[in-house]
């Protein structure tokens, strides 16, 4: 090779190095509505990828004489790079188009440490999944092979060039690398969403929320106010301190409950239960189980949300409760869930059960089996269970409907008529929910044992709703129709009288459960909480929901026409629908209502907007 080809060669390898991440951008910015100011800086990382590789590529050719093995590193090597950069763009692509974030570096960790749990879960043959993916590698290990075997550049440089020179330009290309990644380090680019920046550093421009994050500036306002009320709160010394079980089943819809009124017998043992039980359905704020859960928590709309909200854990130990949280799932690296929960007495989820699949509810009833008896202090204890989530531990010997099939698989989702696929799934999501039953009934009788039951509120409800085929999506964390904001909520009794009455009413909402749950106690709310106690009579005109790019509300003021408005703050599309006559959304009726209806609706969402990368709608 002559001295004059090895430019062109250079120019031809920046050209082949930055072709997939330029792919990835354009995907990254026009389908997923990234902002573009990420771009440069992305390339600016891409580059110093480069130039690693590059200072590594000459070092193989500097100290190995052999240039066969030089070559066989360096292809190694650069594979390896490769395959990273394509494996986090296939994450960074799955995260946004699964939940609406850019995948974190804890979640990437905590669901690398179960892969074979996790493909459990999907089904899929560890063979297989180990099988193709070192397909997938040796054949990009040849390609790579190939390519630095017609168009490497560097034998010839180190060639022609002194080993000193040579042994300079590795300390330095190293030297600098070192020097600009602890640069970055220091200043990532969140504000500016580069994608590797939200993914090392998701909390530092905002608070990252699945579809949604808290800003910190609207945060701060609401956190004055948190910290006034905080500072001003009188607890009620003469309050009934029952013991407060709270268990939240991820995804569990209402309309797929037997007990209350699913045509199959999902729920054999809480429908036991029914007699003595209030049940009503509500409507999550959201649409994923971050912002769910802090609005059960906090008793907040999602843009109400704030760092320091007071919380019913917080509202209970100030009445003297121990408060506990035993949690199937990764709650510690799922996007701050952990926080949500503040200060409690003990904490226990999927992260800490290292013997467990994290998303096996079996951690809990064993964790359970160790717990103390009950020593007659008051005491709040919270469950979530992941029995009827998409990526629940497989229970072979509860399957009650088949065939059924994990539809998390593109494969076994109905995108037009396929009844068949769409029983499948179904069966598979019933399948879920009526080992979720059974989960329960285990959690309620290990508590009954321990003398937790004396005199106890159980409350049952979800995070968040499934979407099973419905208006063409599956699962969760992709929109706010019916499907994905209905949840169950299921007071029992245990040792006392039947509880107070709960109204049915259209506005109920997820930001009352726990003012319900207080009202039960005669403990009074906090006065910044959104929600008002189901066992009160009164209407709220209006509740609010969103999920990423879509915000809205449901409006109670014509009682006899419940109006639901939303609007996709990145296309600026809306859509409106009557709930009354059109439970299931199939008629939009945009087009048809008054402008001056749409035009105070959007007023009042749009100012409360908290989706990523936010764009304004021209009014």
């Amino acid at each position: 090779m002559h001295t004059r080809y090895i430019f062109p060669r250079i120019g031809l390898d920046i050209a082949a190095w930055f072709a997939l991440p330029a792919a990835f951008l354009f995907a990254y910015v026009t389908l997923f509505s990234a902002p573009s100011v990420g771009v440069l800086p992305h390339f600016y990382l891409v580059g110093l990828a480069f130039l690693t590789l590059v200072t590594l590529r000459l070092a193989m050719f500097w100290m190995i004489p052999a240039q066969a093995w030089a070559q066989l590193a360096s292809s190694l090597l650069t594979s390896a790079m490769l395959a990273i950069m394509i494996v986090y763009y296939c994450l960074v692509l799955i995260g946004i188009q699964s939940w609406g974030r850019v995948i974190s570096w804890d979640l990437i960790t905590s669901y690398s440490s179960q892969i074979p749990q996790l493909l459990d879960a999907l089904e899929i043959p560890l063979f297989i999944a180990a099988s193709g993916i070192a397909l997938a590698y040796m054949s990009l290990l040849a390609a790579t092979w190939f390519y630095l075997g017609k168009f490497d550049w560097t034998p010839r440089f180190s060639s022609i060039t002194s080993r000193k020179f040579q042994g300079v330009l590795v300390f330095s290309g190293c030297l600098l690398c070192f020097v600009q990644v602890n640069n970055f380090t220091i200043h990532p680019w969140v504000t500016e969403g580069e994608p590797v920046s939200l993914t090392l550093f998701p909390t530092q421009s905002a608070w990252s929320l699945m579809g949604n994050s808290i800003d910190k500036l609207g945060a701060a306002r609401q956190d004055q106010l948190e910290d006034e009320t905080r500072t001003a709160y009188s607890p009620n010394l003469q309050a009934d301190r029952k013991n407060v079980i709270l268990i939240v089943v991820d995804a569990l819809r209402p309309d797929h409950m037997g007990m209350l009124g699913y045509d199959r017998d999902t729920t054999p043992n809480l429908s036991k239960r029914v007699p003595m039980s209030k049940s009503v359905s509500l409507h999550s704020t959201c649409g994923d189980s971050a912002c769910g859960l802090l609005s059960l928590a906090s008793s907040k709309f999602v843009h109400q949300f704030s760092y320091r909200p007071i919380t019913l854990q917080e509202v209970l130990k100030i009445h003297g409760y121990a408060v506990h949280m035993i949690l199937s799932g990764d709650h510690t690296n799922f996007y701050g869930l952990r926080k949500i929960y503040g200060k409690v007495d003990s904490y226990y989820d999927g992260a800490s059960a290292r013997n467990y699949y994290m998303n096996d509810d079996q951690l809990v009833l064993d964790y359970l089996d160790k717990f103390p008896t009950w020593n007659g202090t008051p005491v709040m204890i919270q469950f979530h269970l992941m029995s009827s989530h998409i990526l629940r531990k497989n229970q072979e010997s509860r399957i009650q409907y088949t065939p059924a099939a994990n539809y998390l698989r593109p494969e076994n989702r109905a995108h037009k008529s396929n009844k068949e696929l769409d029983q499948k799934a179904i069966n598979f999501y019933d399948n879920g929910v009526y080992n979720a039953d059974a989960v329960i009934n285990d959690v309620l009788n290990k508590l009954v044992q321990k003398g937790y039951m004396q005199n106890t509120i159980v409350v049952i409800t979800a995070d968040h709703g499934e979407a099973l085929g419905e208006h063409g999506l599956y699962m969760h964390a992709n929109s706010v129709q019916e499907e994905l904001l209905r949840i169950p909520f299921i007071m029992i009794p245990f040792g006392h009288k039947p509880l107070k009455h709960i109204n049915q009413k259209p506005t109920n909402s997820q930001v009352d459960i726990a003012p319900t749950i207080l009202a039960e106690l005669d403990i009074p709310r906090p006065k910044t909480w959104a929600g008002s106690p189901l066992q009160e009579t009164g209407i709220r005109d209006l509740s609010y929901f969103q999920q990423g790019w879509d915000v809205g509300l449901i409006d109670y003021q014509d009682r006899k026409s419940l109006f639901k408005y939303w609007i996709n703050t990145k296309t600026g599309k809306e859509k409106v629908f009557n709930l009354s006559a059109d439970p299931n959304e199939r008629l939009n009726l945009s087009e048809k209502v008054p402008l001056e209806h749409k035009r105070g609706w959007r007023l009042r969402v749009l100012p409360g907007a908290t989706s990523a990368y936010m764009r304004p709608i021209e009014q």
